[in-house]
């Protein structure tokens, strides 16, 4: 699994994405599964505010499911966020994309440093703190890079 502490290993997956490259499953482009990524680390830092959009049954059976267990996220999975067409892109092009995923990156890191205890909503599965912001996105930049085959 990606760590996305590890820059290293960050980068040398991110340098791996070409912007044609074709995805093993789903619509997302490289570039769409680079701002998508980028979105998610900004609703686990407060820079969105993401509305919850589950039960709170539905939602602890989701994160003991994905949080708490060794599962990764499977091909297919829904967010109720996104729609079945991708979003219309907001960088000019793949390279500024991971420029500013690599920014927010950073920006987990020192925030989550200087607000130990902050939580933030996750759409899915409500209130999570560093720790499981932490294993979602591992789960989540795994899930992504696999569906380029540039992870295993």
């Amino acid at each position: 699994m990606v760590d996305i502490h590890n820059t290293s290993e960050l980068n040398n997956i991110l340098n791996k994405l070409q912007p044609n490259a074709k995805p093993l499953w789903g619509k997302m482009s490289p570039q769409h599964i680079i701002e998508h990524l980028a979105m998610a680390v900004k609703i686990s830092t407060g820079r969105i505010n993401s509305k919850f959009y589950s039960t709170v049954e539905e939602a602890e059976k989701i994160k003991s499911h994905v949080i708490h267990s060794q599962a990764e996220l499977t091909q297919g999975i829904k967010n109720p966020i996104l729609t079945d067409e991708p979003p219309t892109l907001v960088y000019p092009d793949l390279t500024t994309a991971i420029s500013e995923l690599h920014k927010e990156v950073d920006h987990f890191k020192s925030y989550y440093e200087k607000n130990k205890g902050a939580i933030h909503t996750q759409p899915r599965m409500g209130d999570l703190n560093h720790a499981e912001w932490l294993t979602l996105h591992n789960k989540h930049f795994t899930h992504h890079f696999k569906q380029y085959g540039l992870t295993e």
